[in-house]
């Protein structure tokens, strides 16, 4: 997940308009999300961003933050917990994610609008959805040149 030159600047952008004042600590997990590049837990998100101070929830609570002025996507882990991961803002996409090691690739579509219709049919409002899919990666599969 690879992003473009102009991706950080347009989050800081992000940030600047919203309401949230840039701490030491939310610039530090800031960053380690950018280095990280690809999703992550709270833990070892505060792990990379050096912050052993920190306990969880004000990590969680700077995710939460983030998550509320569009820049970070909440990714529903299969046996409860969640990965976080820094996007585009407002930025809108689901996940193939490995049981075992979970590695994530992104799916580039998204069968929203069609759920839609079909709740609005069946009498349905206020509509959300969650979907990621789940399996066994290449890598993690009884068998593969990793096991070796």
């Amino acid at each position: 997940m690879k992003h473009d030159k102009g991706f950080l600047q347009r989050i800081l952008k992000s940030i600047e308009k919203g309401p949230l004042r840039m701490t030491r600590k939310r610039e530090r997990l800031l960053g380690a999300l950018v280095a990280i590049d690809r999703p992550v837990s709270a833990a070892e998100l505060r792990d990379k961003a050096d912050l052993p101070e920190s306990d969880l929830v004000t990590v969680y609570r700077t995710l939460e933050a983030f998550e509320g002025i569009g820049i970070i996507q909440r990714i529903p882990l299969e046996d409860s917990g969640y990965l976080f991961e820094l996007t585009e803002p407002d930025d809108h996409h689901h996940h193939f994610m490995c049981r075992e090691c979970h590695r994530t690739e992104r799916l580039d579509f998204c069968l929203a609008q069609e759920l839609e219709a079909q709740a609005q049919k069946l009498g349905f409002t206020e509509v959300t959805h969650m979907m990621e899919v789940y399996g066994i990666c290449e890598d993690c599969q009884p068998g593969s040149a990793s096991d070796n």
